[in-house]
């Protein structure tokens, strides 16, 4: 979960493997969990951290199949970052 610091100046984030990503034209997936289940292990994630980190899965898999339904940031802000990149 992204944390500000207490000025508001640095945001701090962990990156806890998992990514949620939908190719043009195809399903949205998860992808790289052998990697969380590995690391949940390893560095032993707390059972409240690897619960949320699955529901945030489960829920932006299914805004992705559903193109957003009109939901920022899946219904037109992408569309500002992809033109920066295209």
């Amino acid at each position: 979960m992204p944390e500000w610091n207490a000025d508001g100046t640095v945001l701090s984030t962990i990156d806890l493997d998992l990514d949620v990503v939908r190719p043009h034209g195809g399903e949205a997936c998860v992808q790289d969990e052998d990697e969380f289940d590995e690391h949940r292990v390893l560095y032993g994630y707390p059972d409240d951290l690897i619960n949320k980190a699955r529901r945030t899965c489960e829920w932006l898999v299914e805004a992705g199949r559903r193109s957003g339904d009109g939901v920022e940031p899946f219904a037109s802000v992408y569309r500002r970052w992809l033109g920066l990149i295209g």
